[in-house]
């Protein structure tokens, strides 16, 4: 997956969800429906970017911690396949 293409899908779910909350308030399990669907989404995108860069989910787990997994977190989000 292109990098800017990685970052186009991951930006457009959380402008969809600003979206929803500037909207006027509905069913409250509408909502659960939104977040559970960006998490879902968010999590694909960052699956389909771990094995396009070559990355196992040991590493992937690391890269999401501060400090300890700087390597990975730069592989990640920002290496050009």
């Amino acid at each position: 997956m292109h990098r800017y293409l990685f970052w186009a899908l991951m930006i457009l779910p959380w402008l969809v969800l600003a979206l929803y909350l500037a909207r006027p308030k509905d069913d409250p399990r509408v909502t659960a429906f939104v977040l559970v669907s960006l998490v879902i989404h968010l999590g694909i995108i960052i699956n389909i970017r771990r094995k396009s860069v070559g990355m196992t989910v040991a590493e992937t787990f690391k890269a999401f911690v501060p400090f300890w997994g700087r390597k990975e977190y730069k592989r990640l989000y920002f290496h050009e396949v």
